[in-house]
């Protein structure tokens, strides 16, 4: 038996456990790290005639206190708490937008319409006239501010989806990075696990998946990454297949995803994805925002002033101004313009004009050529609305759309087949809305039939913020406001509930996972003392042996 071996396996092991302890105690706060721990076992036996002698304790490795379910509940929560987040910072912007009801589009409707009352009871006031005047004015300014900001909104998803799209790409690199530093660590150490190499590569996983929703296997020590949905690989092995941020085909001005696929001879293509591709993460919050929240709301903020306008101006040319003159358009307000795909062929642009006001409505569509016929399909549901050839030929060919959406198309050049254009009818609409009457005396409050000194048309104006002329007969002018106000206002509520709700399920997953791998400091301040006797045991073994050897010296002299 040898004492100076078997203390020598005694030191490493309480060395190597009060190294592993001492690492642990240091990096408690590294955010990613797991506690690690060093798996030892008896180093054997030696055979005598009085039985087996055991030769001390040996190291085997330093393993990490990992539960890979946890790890992927976590991960999985932190990536839908992350696209929750994001959309709520987006949908609370157009919420404060909207909500305030001391200034804004809600006192300006209320301000406007009181103001078109004391016109119908004092119809020769010129003090009245030129009040409603200046509300009108600012109905408007605030109607064209509400969009600007959604505007700016808009253009600022761009700028956050290109740079999220850069910082996906970026930790792609970096994983395929660590996977050749893992594989490398592992066959340095006879197989064994680099254990802070594997926690630094689920955290950059972690991490990624706050950004986009993924999917990740190992293969031959190596993580291969995945989009969550459609699977479209972006790493494999050890190549790289980068995400994109590209102007849509649709609509350039919307920057939408593109996934990347090797078109042989080492090039690639850029594949563009459509927004309801891409979940989990940022990107899926922020593209999420867009599709169900901006657009939408944007359209119908549109599908205000279109309402306000028409109705308005339908109106007030029944009435006649101060010097006996027929009434003329109150607003101004653009046309719809659809927006030719960039692959197109042709040059054929369509624009159109409002037809019905009782069928203008804030969806969007899309319109494509086969060479013969026009096929409108209204999105995202993807229903076909319409299939058949325009009456005429460009530059007058029209499309009656006045049933569905209460606008009549032209389309201004042939097509070719396989040309597509996006149409929105109502996005823009609230750019344009203005007042277009300056002089006070051209206010036509009076009806044809009593005279150019009575209110009666101005009643019948001032009765418009009731009157259910809009959507199918069904909103006035109020309403429809009030419908933006509430769909904003719901999908904040709801989208607050759920980001709410799934923090603490971030919260829950996360201790679930630390009780496992997370530094317990009183532990491991336990273990430091137990590996400090170790070692200070097996240093005293190797005094005993030592002095039983110098006893044994002594005996043969």
């Amino acid at each position: 038996m040898n004492l100076y071996k078997t203390a020598l396996g005694g030191l490493n092991a309480a060395q190597a456990g009060l190294a592993t302890t001492s690492h642990n105690i240091n990096n408690a706060t590294t955010v990613g790290y797991n506690r690690q721990r060093v798996m030892t076992s008896t180093a054997g036996a030696q055979a005598t005639s009085n039985g087996y002698i055991g030769r001390g304790v040996q190291v085997d490795t330093v393993e990490r206190s990992y539960d890979s379910f946890l790890y992927k509940q976590l991960v999985g929560a932190q990536g839908s708490g992350a696209q929750l987040q994001a959309q709520l910072d987006q949908v609370s912007q157009v919420n404060n937008l909207f909500s305030d009801r001391t200034v804004g589009i809600a006192p300006g409707l209320t301000n406007f319409f009181t103001s078109m009352n004391t016109v119908a009871s004092k119809p020769a006031d010129p003090a009245a006239r030129a009040d409603l005047l200046g509300k009108a004015n600012s109905l408007t300014t605030q109607i064209r501010s509400a969009y600007t900001e959604m505007q700016n909104l808009r253009e600022g998803l761009n700028s956050q989806i290109t740079t999220t799209v850069e910082q996906v790409n970026s930790y792609l690199s970096r994983i395929d990075d660590l996977n050749s530093q893992i594989s490398l660590a592992s066959g340095k150490a006879g197989g064994s696990p680099p254990n802070d190499l594997l926690d630094q590569r689920d955290q950059a996983v972690m991490e990624l998946n706050q950004l986009v929703g993924i999917t990740t296997y190992e293969q031959g020590g190596k993580i291969n990454v995945s989009l969550a949905k459609g699977g479209q690989a972006l790493l494999s092995g050890t190549t790289i297949y980068p995400l994109q941020a590209v102007p849509s085909t649709k609509d350039a001005g919307r920057t939408v995803l593109a996934y990347t696929l090797p078109a042989g001879a080492g090039k690639t293509v850029a594949v563009e994805m459509p927004d309801n591709d891409v979940t989990g993460g940022k990107l899926g919050g922020l593209l999420q925002f867009r599709a169900s929240s901006l657009d939408v709301m944007q359209n119908q903020l549109g599908q205000l002033a279109v309402g306000l306008a028409l109705s308005f101006n339908e109106q007030h040319k029944q009435g006649v101004d101060q010097s006996g003159n027929p009434g003329t358009d109150f607003f101004s307000i653009g046309s719809p313009e659809a927006v030719p795909n960039t692959q197109n062929k042709s040059n054929a642009q369509i624009s159109g004009q409002f037809s019905n006001l009782a069928n203008i409505n804030a969806k969007d569509y899309e319109i494509s050529f086969d060479g013969a016929n026009y096929q409108v399909t209204r999105m995202p549901e993807g229903t076909q609305v319409y299939n058949g050839p325009a009456t005429g030929t460009p530059p007058n060919a029209v499309l009656n759309m006045d049933a569905e959406m209460g606008v009549t198309l032209t389309i201004d050049a042939p097509p070719q087949a396989g040309d597509k254009w996006s149409l929105s009818p109502t996005r823009n609409a609230a750019r344009d809305i203005n007042v277009v009457i300056t002089d006070p005396d051209k206010i036509a409050a009076a009806d044809a039939a009593g005279g150019d000194a009575n209110g009666k048309n101005a009643l019948k104006l001032a009765a418009l913020q009731n009157a259910k002329l809009l959507g199918h007969g069904t909103m006035s002018t109020t309403d429809m406001f009030a419908q933006v106000v509430n769909t904003v206002g719901v999908q904040t509520a709801q989208i607050k509930s759920a980001a709410t709700a799934q923090v603490n399920l971030i919260k829950q997953t996360t201790a679930a996972q630390q009780a496992v791998s997370g530094v317990n400091l009183n532990e491991e301040y336990v273990s430091l003392s137990l590996y400090q006797e170790q070692y200070q045991a097996s240093a005293r073994i190797i005094d005993v042996a030592s002095t039983v050897f110098d006893t044994l010296l002594g005996l043969r002299g």
